[in-house]
C-alpha cells in the first residue's frame, strides 16, 4: 500500500475575519511542501456558503503515503506551517478504492 498514490484531505476551521492571515500561512506551508519528494499537486478550496464548518479544504496529491508522512513530519514543515496552528484542522490521507 505504501507505493499507492495518496490523497491528503485537510479541512480548516477559519473565521471569516481571519481569511487573509490563513491564506498567507497556508501559502508558506504549501511552498515548503512543493519542494518535497513525492509531492504532485495541491488545490485549496474555499466554501461558498456563508458560515461553513470548514471554510477551506486542501486536497493534496502525493506519490505515496510515506512521502506525505515524511514531508509533513519534517522539521522544515513544522517551521513552515507554524502559523497554521491557530486554525483547527481535520486531516487524513486517503487512497482511491473506487473510481
Amino acid at each position: 500500500m505504501a507505493d499507492e498514490e495518496c490523497t491528503a484531505i485537510v479541512a480548516y476551521e477559519v473565521l471569516n475575519e481571519d481569511r487573509s492571515k490563513f491564506l498567507e500561512a497556508w501559502e508558506k506551508a504549501d511552498e515548503y511542501l512543493k519542494g518535497q519528494p513525492g509531492y504532485l499537486r495541491s488545490e485549496l478550496h474555499q466554501a461558498v456558503s456563508a458560515n461553513p464548518d470548514f471554510r477551506y479544504v486542501n486536497i493534496g496529491c502525493w506519490k505515496s503515503a510515506d512521502d506525505f508522512r515524511a514531508a509533513t513530519q519534517s522539521n522544515g514543515f513544522q517551521e513552515a506551517s507554524g502559523s497554521l496552528e491557530a486554525y483547527p484542522i481535520h486531516a487524513s490521507a486517503y487512497e482511491v478504492v473506487r473510481s
